[in-house]
């Protein structure tokens, strides 16, 4: 993914290697065209009998996601709730030199807004609510993640470290408890320091963050994190649980299913919807369709997903079409 540069923020970069290529080339974009029960006597003995059913299928349900680039607050958050989405990716969050955590909108006549500061959440009602509401109501979103580059991770994971008096510690602690959060996204794409990264997952571990990756190259560092954070663990309860796989621009010729193999678990390929920014990488809902039905026959994904609403707004496309998409080859 890019962010713009701006106070306290980190420019992401994109470099010529490719790692694990596809033998199907990048979509190159054509068009604007959206493409676009009976009752139990007994309720108890009926709730104990169908909730290790739930739970079974809440851990095999396929990841149905989507970046959100713009700002949460001017949104179409009732199409991203009703659109065939179950996990919500929220971009443009970031660490300062101090610990204090950032939003940023990256939406035009919209403000960064600090978000947890001193250990506590300071981003407003107003944010915290419109971000749970996400979960609630008519909804099929049951997972909700922030996504954030490194910076200023190593640095802090040095001094004053992880632990649960320090002010990272505190803010994620805080910003977890108001905005009900999943999991914490790791969109490093520059700095590769495998101590620090380590040390951050597994403080938000302790948190009770889940810990997500979204690369794009440097697969064998991902695979070193991957493999240090959940050690010992059963599948059912890994730290790092989920794979973003990049396959646009820097990692448009990335193959998931070399991926997965490589690193030893199933893998959400992202496609980058139509878009006016870098429009060779945009894909139709129909092209999304035909890749991800590709991969997902060498090898079963674990879903698939896209980057991001913000074009979907802009483009006047359509959260349906390519929801629907995800929903009939990851049901």
């Amino acid at each position: 993914m890019e962010q713009d540069n701006g106070a306290g923020r980190a420019a992401f970069s994109w470099n010529s290697r490719y790692i694990f290529q596809s033998s199907t080339p990048p979509p190159i974009q054509i068009t604007h065209s959206t493409a676009h029960h009976a009752k139990k006597k007994n309720p108890t003995m009926r709730s104990l009998f169908l909730f290790p059913i739930i739970w079974h299928l809440a851990l095999a349900a396929s990841v149905r996601s989507i970046f959100l680039f713009k700002d949460v607050m001017k949104s179409n958050t009732t199409a991203l709730k009703t659109s065939g989405f179950n996990t919500l990716i929220m971009f443009g969050v970031g660490i300062l030199s101090n610990g204090d955590i950032m939003y940023y909108s990256n939406t035009p006549e919209s403000q960064d807004v600090r978000i947890a500061s001193g250990g506590v959440y300071v981003g407003g009602d107003a944010l915290a609510q419109k971000v749970r509401s996400l979960k609630t109501g008519e909804t099929g979103v049951t997972r909700l993640e922030i996504s954030m580059n490194a910076q200023n991770v190593r640095n802090l994971i040095m001094t004053p470290g992880p632990g649960p008096e320090t002010p990272l510690f505190r803010n994620f602690q805080a910003l977890k408890e108001a905005w009900t959060l999943d999991a914490v996204n790791n969109d490093d794409e520059s700095i590769y320091d495998l101590n620090s990264s380590v040390a951050f997952g597994r403080m938000l571990g302790q948190i009770g963050y889940k810990y997500t990756i979204a690369p794009y190259t440097n697969a064998q560092f991902w695979l070193n994190v991957k493999n240090q954070l959940n050690q010992g663990l059963k599948e059912q309860d890994r730290l790092l649980d989920r794979v973003y796989l990049q396959c646009y621009d820097g990692g448009a010729y990335n193959n998931p299913p070399g991926w997965q193999t490589f690193l030893g678990m199933k893998v959400v390929p992202l496609i980058w919807v139509i878009n006016d920014s870098k429009p060779v990488y945009g894909a139709t809902a129909a092209q999304a369709r035909t890749r991800l039905t590709q991969w997902h026959q060498q090898s079963t994904l674990a879903g698939g997903g896209y980057w991001n609403d913000y074009d979907i707004e802009k483009m006047g496309l359509s959260y349906r079409d390519y929801g629907n998409v995800l929903a009939s080859i990851f049901p």
